[in-house]
């Protein structure tokens, strides 16, 4: 082969840019990982299987996200901005009167539809409990996941202007408890029907949030009485003395 004039030999040719649409490598890792670790579990999964699947060189993994439990972090964070994503849309589309119905439905719909990204939460728990380094970044995600859900409640309780507060934030925590030991329950249990558990949790958390319609009309009373909020008290018919 002829070299050039110049003597120097010919520069590696520019980079095609990156057709529209296609993911880079990071992108690439975190999708192959979603899969993996759903189809087999984290201990079963290797970094080298995962760079397998996204077409990308090991070293890359190491690059990206420094080791596999920062990896599982980095797809469950993925998921959960999914789900935010998701939420926040659904309170801006839904008509306040069907926010509660609409809200219950769609977290009940995500355990039957992705079971294998509730595992890998249960698998980043473990981790965080494990491994110090990932303790606090476990808990800002549920944190974000709890401001997600109290947004939602405050919306239906006070409407468009209503700001979560603590109550708020309250009802987010027990909510999301309660549909992550039902989802937990369900994939240790086939058998298990968590409908008619999702039926009554909504009816219960409704009972005692007052939200649109919900304001009951207070008993009539004296004037006294309805400032303090009493109801009058039954006058006792006294009995007359025989003629």
């Amino acid at each position: 082969m002829a070299r050039p004039r110049s003597g120097k030999t010919p520069s590696s040719p520019p980079p095609e840019p990156a057709a529209p649409g296609v993911p880079d490598a990071r992108e690439r890792l975190i999708a192959a990982s979603s899969r993996v670790l759903a189809e087999r579990g984290y201990d079963a999964t290797t970094v080298k299987e995962v760079a397998r699947v996204a077409g990308v060189n090991q070293g890359l993994v190491h690059y990206y996200f420094g080791s596999k439990d920062a990896l599982l972090l980095a797809v469950t964070r993925e998921h959960s901005q999914q789900y935010a994503e998701e939420l926040r849309q659904l309170r801006e589309e839904t008509p306040l009167e069907q926010l509660a119905d609409t809200s219950f439905a769609w977290g009940e719909s995500h355990l039957r539809e992705s079971p294998a990204q509730f595992r890998l939460r249960y698998e980043l728990f473990a981790l965080g409990l494990r491994n110090p380094e990932l303790t606090s970044a476990v808990a800002e995600l549920q944190a974000q996941g709890d401001m997600e859900v109290a947004r939602t409640v405050a919306l239906y309780r006070g409407g468009d202007a209503a700001k979560p507060e603590p109550t708020d934030m309250h009802y987010a925590v027990i909510i999301k408890a309660c549909f992550d030991a039902l989802a937990l329950q369900a994939l240790l249990d086939p058998k298990f029907d968590a409908a008619p558990i999702y039926a009554l949790l909504k009816r219960m958390v409704l009972s005692s949030v007052d939200g649109p319609g919900s304001a009951k009309p207070a008993r009539r009373g004296t004037k006294g009485q309805a400032r303090r909020g009493k109801t009058p008290a039954r006058r006792r018919r006294v009995p007359r003395p025989p003629r």
